[in-house]
């Protein structure tokens, strides 16, 4: 018997009933653990490919626009996640067909950078691979009694668990600060932080606000300090707020803080941060390049690359004249001194090793 299959934005279908329902693994429902997605009045089928086979739900694919801003520069983003076939559904090719559907919306849509996780090979038939370093450093409490002089905590820890709480704007003060930064809506602050089961604190000195993080169970996935001479202290602060030894992870432009735990941390590894696909090279190029100068010296030089994007063939090069960072798209005419497939050009450019 034929089938009629149907591919599209959710709009009026039962979403939240139907990952419940293929989730198996989740502990909460998606409502609880991801907020900032699963908020009714965000509307989440809206925003999710589902395909139907005879009017039922048989697979989704969620795709999130956010954005982040990167040296000035703000840069179209949209995430994918939950993507779940139905058990009854697998090996129909239906998780295909929706990621292939919300590949060929973000591509028309002007999408610069999307991101996901998951498993590597599976991702890397849509244009995904791991990129982006990120610095992990384990702190033990032999560190604190060693090398950071005791174990009393110098400021106080406060969850912040009120999505009203003044504290929030101080925070958001920080990242406006920062030459990166993900944007995050006022409204949405709190629910964006305390996704997948995180919590978000801020750190004080009495009265004095002193900085926040981001806690997931033993790691803290978000760091920030008003004032760059209390991070030790901080890091202090959250090995008594736990009781355990914890691991931090800290972005190559948090330099100073780098410079901090390097010499005491009781190991430091290097990863990544999760799968991306470019698909704007020049844009995502010249804003991280920025970035990358903000932070590490570079000498004068440029390269001429093709790149065979998931997107579109690209021609651009990338220079740096005097510390200033710039990205051209080139004429067809002008030879180039490498041409790289869309993987080879994601290693090349963002990742922590480049081949």
């Amino acid at each position: 018997m034929s089938k009629n299959i149907f591919c599209g934005l959710g709009k009026d279908v039962p979403y939240a009933d139907f990952m419940n329902l293929v989730e198996v693994s989740f502990e909460k429902s998606l409502f609880g653990l991801l907020p900032k997605l699963y908020r009714e009045h965000l509307r989440p089928q809206d925003h999710n490919y589902m395909v139907l086979e005879d009017g039922e739900p048989a697979a989704a694919v969620g795709a999130y626009n956010h954005e982040i801003r990167v040296c000035g520069h703000v840069l179209p983003c949209r995430g994918i996640g939950n993507v779940a076939v139905h058990p009854n559904h697998r090996s129909k090719g239906y998780m295909i067909l929706a990621m292939d559907a919300a590949m060929r919306d973000m591509i028309e849509d002007g999408i610069a950078i999307s991101t996901l996780g998951g498993k590597r090979q599976r991702y890397l038939y849509f244009g995904y691979d791991k990129a982006g370093p990120v610095y992990h450093y384990s702190i033990s409490r032999e560190n604190l009694r060693h090398a950071l002089g005791g174990m009393e905590a110098p400021f106080t820890l406060k969850e912040i668990t009120d999505p009203q709480d003044g504290v929030i704007e101080k925070i958001i003060a920080i990242n406006d600060a920062l030459p990166f930064a993900p944007i995050r809506p006022r409204e949405q602050y709190l629910d964006i932080a305390n996704s997948w089961n995180a919590r978000l604190l801020a750190a004080f000195d009495g009265e004095r606000f002193v900085g926040y993080l981001v806690l997931k169970d033993t790691r803290v996935t978000e760091i920030e300090v008003a004032d760059k001479a209390d991070f030790l202290s901080l890091i202090r602060s959250v090995y008594v707020f736990l009781g355990e030894n914890y691991t931090v992870f800290l972005l190559p432009q948090q330099i100073d803080y780098r410079l901090a735990l390097t010499p005491i941390a009781e190991g430091l590894s290097i990863t990544t941060a999760m799968h991306f696909n470019v698909l704007d090279y020049r844009a995502v190029t010249e804003a991280f390049l920025e970035l990358k100068l903000t932070y590490e010296k570079l000498p004068d030089s440029e390269i001429a690359l093709l790149i065979h994007g998931y997107a579109r063939d690209e021609r651009i090069r990338i220079s740096v004249k005097g510390g200033k960072a710039s990205v051209e798209v080139l004429d067809e005419s002008v030879p180039v001194d490498y041409e790289l497939s869309h993987q080879d050009a994601l290693s090349f450019l963002f990742s922590p090793i480049s081949p």
